[in-house]
């Protein structure tokens, strides 16, 4: 048994009723110390991360005797605030483009105020859009693997804020308007489809091998290795990129290209971080010569 000291690093995220020590047993896991908090303060684990001096997160399900606490040891507290399933978040965040490029695509007369006929490239383009959210929701349903079970209930609001809105109505109301740029020669246009659908699959096959890391039920990380790893730290976020590429070359469309912009710079912050994570924590057993997200590039 030791004796932690419980914190919290601001005066201003005081935690109610939350004991200034606390003996555990350091046989035990960091579920259990995350138990004993929550019954003294009454929130939900879901609520509750903890830290150490070091800013070294204390993971759930990992041994205490991991971290070396000792007698007197501080641990910080935080309250997360009212969370909700990460698995929940991305069912809404896809939903949405799926529901609004069907409104945009069909109902074009109280739209656009009159009706017309679709060019190739905006038939094209709405079921390629259907198909990229159709296998996220199935993906998330089928395929991914989650870190955290939870986030902040916030966080729903931002996230779908950047697909409803971004790749939901801007790209909508710009592709399938009644003046589409013309359609690209035949040999352009179905290359690019075939460039999506190359991108899509190569996507869903990182996704798979992410999968396969994570057994069910365990937050284990282990180093990717195989079809795009070998490259770059997130080939996933690389072959989304491609995809959306092959959609703004196909329709020359602002919006897309805004959309291509904006998802990009994202998911390039994105792979840093993960990156940075990767070596963090396997350290030299990580392989130097990945780039983060663009192969040979950075």
């Amino acid at each position: 048994m030791v004796t932690l000291h419980l914190r919290t690093k601001s005066p201003k995220a005081k935690i109610f009723k939350l004991p200034s020590t606390l003996d555990v047993d350091t046989k035990g896991t960091v579920k259990d110390l995350t138990a004993a908090i929550c019954k003294a303060t009454q929130l939900g684990p879901e609520r509750i991360r903890l830290t150490l001096i070091d800013n070294t997160l204390l993971v759930p399900g990992t041994p205490l005797d991991k971290y070396d606490l000792q007698d007197n040891s501080i641990v910080y507290v935080k309250d997360l605030g009212y969370q909700i399933g990460w698995q929940t978040v991305f069912y809404v965040e896809y939903c949405g483009p799926l529901f609004i490029h069907l409104l945009f695509y069909y109902l074009q007369e109280p739209i656009y105020g009159k009706t017309f006929v679709h060019s190739a490239t905006q038939k094209a383009v709405f079921y390629m859009v259907m198909l990229h959210f159709l296998k996220r929701e199935l993906e998330t349903m089928f395929v991914h693997r989650f870190s955290n079970d939870t986030m902040p209930l916030l966080n729903i609001f931002k996230n779908s804020g950047h697909y409803w809105v971004l790749s939901g109505f801007n790209l909508a109301y710009f592709c399938y308007g009644p003046t589409p740029r013309p359609d690209l020669p035949g040999f352009l246009f179905y290359g690019l489809i075939a460039f999506w659908a190359y991108s899509e699959i190569s996507n869903f096959i990182t996704h798979l091998i992410l999968s396969s890391l994570r057994p069910k039920g365990t937050r284990v990380r282990k180093i990717p290795f195989g079809y795009g790893f070998n490259l770059v730290s997130c080939p996933n976020y690389f072959f989304e990129a491609c995809a959306w590429l092959a959609v703004a070359l196909l329709t020359r469309s602002w919006a897309a290209t805004l959309f291509l912009i904006l998802s990009t710079v994202t998911m390039f912050l994105w792979s840093l971080k993960k990156e940075a994570q990767y070596k963090k924590e396997f350290g030299s057993k990580y392989p130097k010569n990945r780039k983060a997200m663009f192969p040979y590039i950075a």
